[in-house]
């Protein structure tokens, strides 16, 4: 996992990019779809994927602190 920014704020980052809009303007917020702090801890001892549900979309976040977007529905 990187140590650059939490994992919340990339999944945040992430979505902001593909919708054309500031991070601060994504809802609901992430906190409200998951546990956010659960999400930052959970790749510090472990590795693998974890894979939610967000705003439309399917968002993968493996312990690289690689994160994915893949629109519900396809």
């Amino acid at each position: 996992m990187n140590d650059k920014a939490p994992i919340t704020s990339e999944v945040v980052g992430a979505v902001a990019r593909v919708e054309g809009v500031d991070p601060a303007a994504v809802e609901p917020t992430l906190f409200e779809a998951v546990d956010g702090e659960a999400l930052d801890r959970l790749f510090r001892e472990t590795t693998g994927h974890v894979a939610f549900e967000y705003n439309g979309y399917e968002v993968t976040v493996t312990s690289e602190g690689d994160v994915s977007l893949a629109p519900l529905g396809e």
